[in-house]
């Protein structure tokens, strides 16, 4: 069994592994980063796929040691090509699943302060300016700060007893497909959650079932036995019935 040292170590090396695959690319020009790629693609798969759109100058899965972190970056030749596979970001698929393609932002460094300018004063100086300051302040925090409330306790949160929340789902998921997903059970609706401006799916979804017998049936059986949809092993449990951007059970409205 590694030592937590020995783990440590490993961690850093992968880390490093990670960072300078990520430095070696940021001058390249006409570059795109591309996400949620399956992990099993290699470099050259990555710069052969997209090489029918144009010709590629570096393609780059990052890894950090040896395993994929699921994204990468392709630049081209020429800044229309670019363009071109940003304006088909919405067809594009490897291993039926959908990748996610943008524009890869310069990686810029934060510009240096000026140093204070320093004047001489005398000892006398900056006590006399000092001392009335700290007075001041004292009175303005006592006059500025208000009296402080107990915080409330939070209510608990309480959990649906028939919609389920599905998580981890690849993107390309429609409703019907998940409706599926579920065609052993008695359900009323299920339902993919989406962006509001884009249209595009965030990867989970709401399962309504029509009792709490039937959601506790599909929840039980999933835990003993992983949905796994595009290698995605999904995450299955009752919804909550707050808090409607997360896991709720009245999903954002699109």
């Amino acid at each position: 069994m590694s030592s937590p040292k020995a783990v440590e170590t490993k961690a850093t090396e992968a880390k490093a592994t990670e960072a300078k695959a990520v430095e070696t690319l940021k001058d390249l020009p006409h570059k795109l980063f591309v996400g949620n790629l399956p992990f099993k693609t290699t470099d050259e798969e990555l710069k052969e796929y997209f090489a029918k759109f144009g010709a590629v100058t570096e393609a780059r899965v990052i890894r950090r040691g040896k395993r994929s972190m699921g994204y990468g970056f392709v630049a081209f030749e020429k800044e229309e090509t670019a363009d071109k596979v940003v304006s088909a970001k919405d067809t594009l698929k490897m291993e039926e699943r959908s990748i996610n393609v943008e524009k890869a932002r310069p990686m810029s460094e934060p510009e240096p302060r000026p140093a204070p300018r320093r004047t001489r004063r005398s000892r006398k100086n900056k006590q006399a300016e000092s001392e009335p300051a700290k007075k001041d302040d004292k009175v303005a925090d006592k006059q500025a700060k208000p009296k402080e409330k107990p915080a409330e306790p939070k209510k608990p949160r309480e959990v649906s007893d028939t919609i389920a929340y599905v998580g981890n789902l690849p993107f390309a998921t429609t409703d019907e497909e998940l409706s599926k997903l579920f065609a052993g059970f008695s359900i009323s609706s299920a339902r993919i959650v989406t962006n509001k401006k884009s249209r595009r799916s965030k990867g989970y979804g709401f399962v309504t079932f029509a009792s709490n017998d039937e959601q506790a049936k599909a929840i039980s059986k999933y835990s003993s036995e992983p949905l796994v949809v595009g290698e995605r092993p999904l995450r299955i449990k009752p919804a909550l019935k707050e808090e409607p951007e997360s896991e709720s059970a009245t999903p954002e409205t699109s």
